[in-house]
């Protein structure tokens, strides 16, 4: 039995629900936390989990009708809930500032390939900009708030007041933005730059 990347995402967020919570995420709920357009998606998407036989469809009244059949023992040190606050540009550096989150994520540290540190948070990317480096329209990005980060990491930064993704440069001793897309132009700033964080890792939704 394979599951495709998205399958597993869709799999591994209802176990951690249903750990977190003692019952299953409804299809509304699966709808928002996988921006998926329709109802239609969601059940599409269940139905190929369910025909894999990994979970199946309870015969029941109600929206919590999801049951595991071979549900993955994840110890809960293993699972972490990052906030998700919105939009970040790749691209032209915009207004964006860190307020209230608008959801939260959950995620298993192995999938992610590290232990996120206290104060992570996921950033959704907009725009073309770093498409050389991996980093697509539409992706989530994990940030690592940092004090100190370092020449040649990719970051989420403020320009002068604006917030965008890009990755930091130093070249004799001036400190500027540079895009990973020949289209954009290099950034310096006219009076602050302020690093909000470096890039950990890229979450990619499929399909």
């Amino acid at each position: 039995m394979t599951l495709t990347d998205r399958q597993r995402e869709i799999y591994d967020y209802i176990v951690a629900f249903r750990r977190e919570n003692g019952c299953s995420p409804s299809i509304p709920e699966i709808q928002r936390q996988f921006d998926i357009r329709s109802p239609n998606g969601v059940a599409g998407h269940l139905a190929a989990l369910e025909a894999k036989g990994v979970i199946r469809m309870a015969e029941r009244i109600g929206s919590r009708r999801i049951e595991v059949v071979a549900e993955k023992q994840v110890p809960s040190e293993l699972l972490h809930a990052l906030p998700v606050f919105g939009h970040i540009p790749a691209g032209p550096p915009q207004e964006f500032h860190l307020s209230s989150p608008e959801s939260t994520a959950i995620f298993d540290e192995t999938m992610l390939g590290f232990k996120p540190r206290e104060g992570c948070f996921l950033l959704k990317v907009r725009g073309e900009s770093m498409k050389d480096a991996g980093i697509l329209n539409g992706d989530m990005v994990v940030i690592e708030p940092t004090p100190s980060p370092a020449a040649g990491q990719i970051v989420a930064a403020l320009i002068d007041g604006e917030s965008t993704l890009k990755r930091l440069v130093r070249v004799k001793g001036r400190w500027f933005l540079k895009a990973e897309n020949a289209d954009y132009p290099e950034l310096y700033p006219r009076a602050d730059l302020v690093v909000q964080g470096v890039v950990r890792t890229v979450v990619r939704k499929l399909g």
